[in-house]
């Protein structure tokens, strides 16, 4: 909001008719919206005509808006007509709801007449709700709240919070406060202290942690002593917070568990027979179960890859390797996740295949499935079999990164398939020089790399060489993954990992 006609910095300055009609407008528009009453108005345009200087019309708008419509409540602005009366109305609805007594809304009503400026109105809806700027936190408490604030003091009294003789004291501090912070002060005190129900939990898990061993005869006695004499529930959960969560004291069926845990850790051969007994020893000083996590984060199984089941098998041989398939991007391929659709396909074309010795509707209906099946299948592999091509080619060229790194011999390292499916691939290797053969431990890299992607299904590999200047007929050798090397493979570099692509490979 913009006060005041502008001069421009030029107050003395002699003013023009202009200037003056400039102004006699935004006196007209504050008359009109009640800012000015018409003597006051009458007043102001007397002194418009006989100001002399740019500078005495300047103070004649310094509160007004300069323009029609502004809403905003400026502090130093005079008062809009329609705000003055709709503060007659908060203060009517605030003396309706108890925040405000007789006397109160009276010396405010009359007040209100008088005020001018922005500044002085909010002084005067202080602590009432509605207007434009209201603070909650320094709301006038009213009938409702403290009839509110009663009935939890009296929920207070019935759950053994407050005693009979804090109660009466209690129901004065309600009744005197002044605004709703006081009031909301009192009943956060109500619920900050312990209940009875709460002080019989707390003695019902003292029992059952002695029972059970955490706690032993004078420490319980103790507790319970402390428990009954505890005013807030901070006290009760203080004395219990030991008992329970990831750092709760140990109970003897606890402490036996891990016993047998460190016993058939022993059995198994993952600890030897002192650090059994140093581990023993232990987990019998440990106080809470926080402290015997140690004793077992080197004793865990280590994660189980995904395998290859004969569905898998079945479906990467005929269909695509599903391990380099996306994952769902749309309705179609989450209506058919890839365990459904990977079994339906393969149900299509055994249906599709034995259809007409079964029954021709048997033919039919394979047919539908797969034609269905082959359209998820196409935006499963990302825009049909262009996407699968750049995935396997993807997976590919990291294998082919991989073994540039391995020999500062070799020079360029080229991974293709050798043939529609992804079973056969070549690797043609260029070296600095030009060796007779590819040397073993070269040969050795690319199959373990090859064996340790996520290509499938994969049954040989094609050495290519040449050197500096000649083509890849230098050298020639095919690795065939029989079984008796795909169990020698495994048992050196671990089964072949399967499951989606890592984000950084796709």
């Amino acid at each position: 909001m913009n006060l005041g006609w502008s001069d421009g910095g030029q107050h003395g300055l002699r003013a023009t008719n202009d200037d003056r009609a400039a102004v006699v407008r935004i006196l007209d528009i504050a008359r009109d919206e009640g800012r000015l009453d018409n003597v006051e108005h009458a007043r102001r345009v007397d002194a418009v005509q006989a100001a002399k200087t740019r500078g005495e019309l300047v103070a004649l708008t310094a509160d007004l808006p300069d323009r029609r419509g502004e809403h905003w409540w400026f502090d130093p602005a005079r008062v809009r007509g329609d705000d003055r009366e709709r503060a007659v109305h908060w203060l009517a609805e605030g003396s309706a709801q108890g925040r405000l007594t007789t006397a109160e809304f009276e010396r405010r009503s009359a007040a209100l007449p008088g005020v001018g400026t922005y500044a002085q109105l909010r002084s005067l809806l202080r602590g009432l709700p509605g207007w434009p700027g209201a603070d909650d936190n320094d709301l006038l408490a009213g009938t409702a709240d403290r009839e509110t604030a009663q009935a939890r003091l009296t929920e207070a009294v019935v759950d053994g919070r407050v005693t009979q003789i804090e109660h009466p004291g209690l129901e004065a501090d309600i009744n005197q406060a002044r605004r709703l912070r006081d009031l909301n002060v009192l009943l956060a005190d109500l619920d900050a202290r312990a209940s009875d129900q709460q002080r019989h939990d707390a003695a019902a898990e003292l029992a059952a942690a002695q029972r059970d061993g955490r706690l032993d005869g004078t420490e319980h006695a103790s507790r319970i002593v402390r428990a009954q004499e505890a005013g807030t529930a901070a006290d009760l959960a203080h004395l219990t917070a030991d008992l329970h969560g990831t750092a709760r004291r140990l109970s003897q069926a606890e402490r036996d568990d891990v016993a047998r845990r460190l016993k058939r850790a022993l059995d198994e051969g993952r600890l030897d027979l002192p650090e059994y007994e140093s581990r023993l020893r232990t987990a019998y000083a440990a106080a809470s179960i926080a402290e015997t996590a140690p004793l077992f984060a080197d004793l865990t199984d280590p994660p189980r890859p995904a395998r290859r089941g004969p569905l898998d098998r079945v479906f990467d041989r005929f269909v695509f390797s599903s391990a380099l398939l996306p994952a769902p991007t749309n309705w179609r391929q989450r209506l058919f996740p890839k365990p459904a659709w990977k079994i339906l396909t393969v149900a299509a074309l055994l249906a599709c295949c034995l259809g007409t010795t079964w029954h021709a509707a048997l033919l039919v209906v394979g047919t539908l499935l797969l034609i269905y099946l082959l359209f998820i299948y196409e935006d499963m592999v990302d825009g049909g079999s262009e996407g699968g091509e750049k995935r396997q080619q993807a997976a590919l060229d990291e294998v082919g990164a991989a073994l540039r790194g391995h020999d500062l011999s070799i020079r360029d390292v080229t991974v293709y398939k050798s043939a529609p499916k992804v079973s056969d691939v070549t690797v043609a290797i260029k070296f600095e020089s030009d060796p007779d053969t590819v040397p073993p431990s070269i040969i050795e890299e690319a199959v373990r790399l090859l064996w340790l992607s996520r290509l499938y299904p994969l049954k040989s590999i094609n050495i290519r060489s040449a050197g500096e200047t000649e083509t890849y007929t230098r050298s020639r050798l095919t690795v065939e993954l029989d079984r008796a090397r795909r169990e020698w493979l495994r048992r050196s570099y671990g089964p072949r990992p399967y499951g989606p692509l890592p984000p950084t490979s796709t």
